[in-house]
């Protein structure tokens, strides 16, 4: 029960970055360039196989998980997906990611000059099809702030797709945003063979491996999770997958795909036998749910006592900025319908990665990590957010005051956050994993060799390992909503309204209609749900979290189409019906059915793939006629 708590209150959370495009992509220049690296605080990345999160049995595998259902053919196809997967990576100054996708790309049969072209400034421009243009606009957005996702970002999706649709597009770019900061703040080394192939079919575009070189094998990556491999490990995620289960369990590999692609030899068994969160290859005392570590865990993790110290000032620069909603032509609307928990499919990684990051204290104690956590936040700019980390650091509070009124002077364990270097509650070792927090946050991200040796004077590898999956973690579920522009819950938001303001906090988009709102916060869910699963009944998260009935995963045909979207769920070979008239999209001239042609949609402003524009429970047809206006959801 715990578990699932957290799993959903992890779910509510989006990313935002504070810098300019243009400063946060100078940034991330000096950390990706070969020629800086050895310059950078603390030289060269080392040992990277200690701290990859990929020992982290059970995350790592979810993120896998995630990685295939996204880019499985669904209401995209794959090679579209991979295409977009690349231009947002060629954004993110992932160099990893970059040869990744594109040796993806060539393996589904794409040319070198179509893979070429996306590292073009102007390739969205380039684009024919308006459909995939619009996608790509909103994975531009994503790829470096997505802060620019806005109302009319949405309007213009909202022409061409159903919610559905939208909801593949956010979740795309969520994952592959938090596959950018997982190799920008631990450059992956990658496999051999990728490396081989980018260097001889990339170097048209100016492609070089950069920091994810090695100078141990030990670290490389053996083999490249992509081709026949994730086929096949799709295929057993599938077989292992119960799609009429409302509670979405977590699909199970039959083949130890983490080894076979790492090469790092990390143990199957995950056993906790004093259930202290941490596992027993990493726990020095096992039978002892006390303690965990030792002396000797430290010893072989601290940086050569030539390193110098890391440069505080030079990376001491603000990292909160209130947000700004800007003026757009149509107003928000509807957010909820294309929420990213709307597939069912793609939440069984998800749910691997936060169930295992929720499981209660573990190697660092859970309400630090939420104060890392916001201070991640707070320099990616997502407001979402910063309102659910410090909502869930105020029950922190308030479970220290035994329930009672927590007195002013604690809120300064949340206020300090948006200060921490100035601030005396934190040490220094706080303060380094907030530090790699901080520069983490913005896309592309800000961190170097220095905030991982940094790190390691204070901490043991297995710390570390949390840390590293708290950022991956918190960017993927930062980007998908802010991406959605997901409307806060009434709970968390009127706490942050009356809390919040007097360190400068502002909700930005993030405050929205009522309909709009998710109904509770994670703490009311679980009170919610208690008595249900403690008679033994079947509780459906994803439908009380959303607020929607969010229908079952069943597919049918095996399209990679939920029957629930699918206009011919019995036909592999088509799937596009949204009003289930029997007339294929591409040629019904009436596409949501709403009584207005796309021709007359187009004129009007309002969108033909959704049959309620606005989402105010009125069809476009009835307001035309009604003299209301179509897209205004506060008129109707």
């Amino acid at each position: 029960m715990k578990n699932r708590n957290w799993l959903l209150a992890f779910c509510s959370i989006v990313l935002t970055p504070t810098l300019s495009v243009a400063s946060a992509e100078n940034g991330n220049q000096d950390a990706q360039s070969p020629k800086s690296i050895s310059a950078l605080p603390g030289g060269f990345y080392y040992d990277r196989h200690r701290i990859d999160v990929s020992n982290l049995r059970e995350f790592y595998e979810g993120v896998m998980i995630g990685d295939m259902m996204i880019h499985a053919d669904g209401m995209f196809d794959a090679t579209t997906k991979w295409k977009m997967t690349l231009y947002q990576m060629v954004r993110g100054g992932s160099r990893h990611f970059q040869a990744r996708s594109a040796y993806q790309l060539s393996r589904l049969g794409v040319r070198n000059n179509e893979i070429h072209a996306i590292w073009q400034p102007d390739y969205i421009e380039t684009i024919e099809d308006e459909r995939i243009k619009a996608a790509f606009t909103l994975i531009d957005a994503v790829s470096v702030l997505p802060a620019n996702v806005t109302a009319d970002t949405h309007a213009l999706l909202r022409t061409h797709f159903i919610d559905r649709q939208i909801a593949e597009l956010i979740e795309l770019a969520s994952y592959n945003a938090s596959n950018a900061v997982y190799d920008n703040v631990l450059p992956i080394p990658t496999d051999q063979t990728t490396i081989d192939w980018a260097t001889e079919n990339l170097r048209a575009v100016g492609w070089s491996i950069g920091p994810n070189v090695s100078r141990d094998k030990d670290e490389q990556r053996q083999q490249l999770f992509a081709g026949d491999l994730m086929e096949k490990a799709y295929k057993e995620t599938l077989a292992s997958w119960d799609r009429e289960d409302l509670s979405a369990p977590l699909a199970n590999f039959a083949s130890d795909w983490l080894n076979i692609v790492t090469g790092y030899d990390v143990s199957r068994v995950t056993i906790d036998r004093d259930d202290d969160g941490v596992e027993d290859p990493y726990d020095a005392y096992p039978l002892d749910g006390e303690r965990w570590a030792q002396e000797r865990t430290f010893i072989n993790n601290r940086p050569d006592p030539r390193t110098p110290p890391f440069d505080v000032a030079r990376f001491d620069k603000p990292y909160y900025v209130a947000p700004v909603v800007p003026e757009t032509r149509y107003p928000f609307s509807d957010r909820i319908r294309f929420d990213t928990n709307w597939n069912r499919q793609n939440s069984m990684g998800t749910s691997r990665i936060e169930d295992y990051f929720a499981a209660g204290d573990r190697a660092l104690p859970m309400k630090f990590l939420w104060q890392v956590f916001v201070v991640y936040q707070l320099s990616s700019g997502c407001t979402h957010c910063q309102v659910h980390g410090t909502r869930w650091l105020y029950e922190f509070l308030e479970g220290e005051h035994e329930g009672g009124p927590v007195p002013d002077e604690a809120m300064g364990d949340i206020y300090d956050l948006f200060d921490f270097e100035r601030s005396k509650r934190f040490g220094e070792r706080e303060r380094a994993a907030m530090r790699f927090a901080r520069d983490a946050g913005p896309l592309p991200g800000k961190t170097t060799p220095g905030h991982i040796e940094e790190l390691r004077r204070y901490y043991a590898d297995r710390e570390i390992q949390e840390l590293m999956m708290l950022i991956v973690a918190g960017s993927r579920l930062a980007s998908g909503q802010q991406a959605n522009v997901t409307v806060t819950d009434r709970t968390s938001m009127a706490w942050a309204l009356r809390a919040l303001p007097q360190v400068g906090w502002r909700p930005g988009s993030h405050l929205g209609l009522p309909q709009e709102q998710r109904r509770l916060f994670m703490s009311e869910i679980e009170m919610a749900a208690l008595p249900i699963v403690m008679a033994g009944k079947e509780f459906d998260f994803a439908s009380e979290w959303v607020g929607l009935t969010v229908p079952l995963a069943t597919d049918t045909d095996g399209d990679g189409v939920d029957d629930t979207f699918d206009g011919f769920p019995r036909d592999r070979s088509r799937w596009e019906d949204t009003d289930r008239d029997g007339i294929e999209d591409r040629r019904d001239s009436d596409i949501d059915g709403d009584g207005l042609s796309n021709q007359r949609e187009r004129e009007l402003g309002t969108f033909p793939y959704k049959a309620d524009s606005d989402g105010d429970g009125v069809l476009d047809a009835d307001e035309v006629s009604g003299g209301t206006n179509p897209i205004d959801p506060r008129n109707f």
